[in-house]
């Protein structure tokens, strides 16, 4: 078998850049197309009775026509190419579908023309094919190709989702529909006072929870700042000055910058072994040089994707946060603004909504599952940087990958934010306004039959909390001292049933939310 389309430019131009999950290959004695598995990923085998695929350029057209555009494969190829042999491939057949779009790309991507004549004739193209990959609506109009340039993003950052069976079952889901229809099925215990007190403690435990990720404990001036930052996401537009805003307000006050980084940046651990310091080196950031022209791109993608609003809210707002952490514009606060900004992107999305959803308290239940969806970037980048620590700790870079930075495919990463907006929603968000219910249930139930002071009452009431509605054993004497036994067993009994209730809306187990409050 011998390798088409992006397998066989990936070795022809020496690129380097990972595989594909399937790679396309050519097998003369095959009768049929077929997909075999190949370890992790998969092949697609075209049978020998299609035409050989031999050139470089064929390979080009074939690598579109059966894995779609793969947009670092060609910002990498259009480095290395002859420019020369390109131009006559294209004007062979200037018309034709895919020698037109092989050619916006050349001019896109590089910031330069081919020695081609602007077509006169024909229809427009769309460069992305809507049916496999998200897009913008309208787009922009090439009169020289007649290409619609549909992308997402722009020449200095363009992300790419493809339209992959999961994702377009997800992409019918309004997240916020969900939530409240979720929050519906609470019924009569359903209040405005239930509704604001949980967004209020929402909010504060999604705070502590971005925080809790970073593995950081913060002090309290600088989670109250976050908080407030959370409180207020969407009302402010997103650009530079915002992001720098946003960052001095949860940073420490010797972290705080007026600008991008202007060094080169890590993220690690420091390893004791065998009596010597070492680095653990996880993931290196963009380039400090290329950081002002990816971050323009991400405000310019983002403007693009407010304007245009086809892309759904969702998958906006994790390619806008995801896009920021792998580049990495600042020395610090990097996790904290990419967690943010996912509130950020859908509050202007959709600012009518008033629930949080508390993304980040999922994410922390869910950090391995986080982790490997950072590493289907981190990872590749990694293993295609050439860097090394100095003496000092700092890292040094002997190559310059920026397209694995500018064109990322954020497929994965589209996946985990809605994996995660549906447990926060089902877990956080209805799981608090469950406690918050049966709480208030205990306290009135109490504050009918007894006379205790606050401080008493409040240690009552988790007690009974803590026990999935009823007190343990170890407890009842103190609690007895307060309330008489009879009218304990009485409050027990309507907290059980009040519990089964909630249990049978939601289809949640309550009591386990309780004890592990």
């Amino acid at each position: 078998m011998k390798p088409v389309g992006y397998t066989f430019l990936n070795r022809h131009y020496n690129l380097l850049l990972p595989k594909l999950g399937v790679e396309v290959y050519q097998d003369p004695s095959a009768e049929s197309e077929r997909f075999v598995d190949y370890g992790a990923s998969k092949r697609r085998v075209l049978p020998g009775s299609r035409k050989n695929i031999d050139t470089p350029y064929e390979n080009i057209v074939a690598a579109i026509k059966y894995q779609g555009i793969r947009l670092p494969f060609f910002a990498a190829m259009f480095k290395v190419m002859d420019i020369d042999e390109l131009t006559a491939f294209i004007l062979a057949k200037p018309s034709s579908k895919y020698n037109r779009v092989i050619w916006y790309l050349y001019e896109w991507l590089t910031d330069s023309k081919l020695d081609i004549p602007d077509l006169k004739h024909g229809n427009y193209i769309r460069l992305f094919d809507d049916e496999y990959y998200y897009t913008l609506d309208a787009g922009i109009r090439d009169r020289r190709t007649h290409v619609i340039n549909n992308a997402i993003g722009t020449r200095e950052f363009c992300p790419t989702i493809r339209k992959t069976p999961m994702i377009k079952e997800l992409a019918e889901v309004d997240v916020y529909k969900t939530a409240y229809e979720e929050v519906q099925k609470l019924g009569e215990h359903l209040s405005v006072d239930v509704i604001g007190r949980s967004i209020n403690y929402l909010y504060t435990k999604e705070t502590r929870s971005s925080t809790e990720i970073e593995k950081e404990q913060p002090d309290k001036k600088k989670m109250q700042r976050f908080l407030n930052s959370i409180k207020n996401a969407g009302l402010f537009e997103l650009s530079k000055s915002k992001l720098v805003h946003l960052q001095n307000q949860i940073v420490e006050d010797k972290a705080k910058q007026d600008d991008y980084r202007t060094c080169e940046i890590y993220i690690g651990s420091t390893i004791q072994k065998y009596g010597f310091t070492d680095e653990d080196v996880h993931y290196i950031g963009a380039l400090a040089k290329h950081v002002p022209s990816m971050m323009n791109g991400l405000f310019e993608t983002h403007d693009k994707l407010m304007i245009d609003a086809n892309v759904p809210a969702l998958m906006h707002a994790a390619v806008i946060s995801f896009g920021e952490v792998y580049i990495h514009p600042f020395d610090d606060g990097n996790g904290r603004i990419h967690r943010y900004l996912i509130h950020d992107v859908m509050k202007q999305r959709e600012p009518d909504h008033k629930f949080i959803i508390p993304i980040s308290a999922a994410i922390l239940k869910n950090v391995e599952k986080y982790d490997q969806v950072l590493e289907s970037i981190s990872k590749p980048i990694m293993s295609m940087l050439d860097w090394e620590l100095d003496p000092d700790n700092a890292v040094l870079i002997h190559n310059d990958i920026d397209h694995m930075y500018r064109y990322p495919d954020y497929t994965e990463h589209v996946e985990f934010v809605y994996d995660m907006m549906n447990t926060a929603i089902s877990k956080e968000l209805v799981e608090e306004m469950c406690l918050i219910i049966v709480y208030d249930f205990i306290k009135k139930s109490i504050n009918s039959v007894a006379d205790i002071p606050n401080a008493i009452l409040d240690k009552i009431v988790s007690i009974i909390i803590n026990g999935g509605g009823k007190v343990s054993k170890n407890k009842t004497e103190l609690v007895a001292k307060h309330i008489e036994v009879k009218l304990l067993v009485q409050i027990e009994e309507s907290t059980v049933q009040l519990i089964e209730d909630l249990n049978k809306s939601l289809k949640i187990d309550v009591q386990a939310v309780m004890q592990k409050s």
